[in-house]
């Protein structure tokens, strides 16, 4: 019988930071099944080998499996579809659900989350339903936590990246919403959880200043601006450490609107020419208009 070297990484890597089978297992698969792949019994697929990598904080660097064509695939249509769905490319998510669902053949197993999480990404996008997208979301993180009701943070429960992606979607439907204090206590639950859970990778590095990005708007629309300038402070300097300069300037521009708000405009100056500036860098003619017309109807700031 073959036995699969990965079981035991997976198992050094659980004991050594003290979760238990049960927790890194839920919603992706049995304890049982969890217990054979560490004992080398069975050969986990590919998505749910980077969903209890994810579990125990890390990313899949060392280990690739897919099992068939199919397989591969269907994961190569996956990460397009996220693609998609981060770039909010409206015709392009339609084609790629219909594709995915079709290479899924009716499956309900971890694929289906993607999915439904596109199309009520797709409804936020293209119909501005957020009720009708809540829905959608919720039944995308039930795949693997049907216990979360979209409102109280799960504090013991460990998260794949998959599954902060889509609960940072029920945030930011929530802030649509003008519920902003669900929104930021959910957002606060993600930002911890990556603070403290997750060590560094390609993941965290894309996502966590776009968290931070939001905590800082939202702070901002409770009028607590000092708190949206130190959530916007916290992701700049995280951009600058791990070189995420996708992020970088509207977080720049967050901390000059805040110092704004709080009436020290020469240093709210400062930040804000700085993003405009890097914006203009880096070719965003429509986010430096944005910027330059949100000055000057805000704060009476010319540039």
């Amino acid at each position: 019988m073959a036995v699969y070297v990965v079981g035991d990484f997976l198992r050094e890597t659980r004991l050594r930071r003290g979760y238990t089978q049960e927790e890194v297992s839920y919603g992706i698969c049995t304890p049982a099944s969890l217990s054979r792949i560490e004992n080398g019994a069975q050969k986990p697929g590919r998505l749910i080998l980077e969903k209890l990598f994810e579990r125990l904080g890390t990313e899949n660097n060392l280990f690739n499996s897919f099992v068939s064509r199919e397989e591969m695939e269907l994961y190569s249509a996956i990460q397009t579809l996220i693609r998609n769905v981060t770039d909010a490319e409206i015709d392009k998510i339609e084609e790629q659900v219909v594709l995915v669902e079709k290479l899924t053949k009716d499956s309900y197993g971890l694929e289906s989350q993607y999915v439904l999480f596109a199309k009520g990404e797709l409804i936020k996008y293209r119909d501005k339903d957020y009720h009708k997208a809540m829905e959608w979301l919720m039944r995308a993180i039930h795949v693997t936590l049907p216990d979360f009701n979209g409102r109280i943070p799960l504090r013991n429960n460990l998260l794949t990246y998959d599954e902060i992606m889509i609960i940072n979607g029920i945030a930011i439907l929530h802030a649509k919403m003008n519920d902003i204090m669900t929104a930021i206590q959910l957002g606060m639950w993600l930002k911890e959880y990556m603070e403290n859970k997750i060590v560094d990778g390609k993941m965290k590095t894309a996502k966590y200043p776009m968290i931070l990005y939001n905590l800082s708007n939202w702070f901002g629309d409770e009028k607590c601006h000092m708190e949206a300038f130190q959530m916007a402070e916290e992701g700049a300097d995280f951009c600058v450490k791990y070189g995420n300069f996708v992020a970088f300037p509207i977080l720049v521009f967050n901390k000059g609107a805040s110092l704004a708000e709080l009436g020290m405009i020469d240093e709210a100056k400062k930040y804000l020419h700085q993003a405009i500036t890097i914006l203009e860098a880096m070719k965003k003619p429509k986010r430096v208009k944005i910027a330059i017309d949100w000055c000057k109807e805000h704060y009476d700031i010319e540039f």
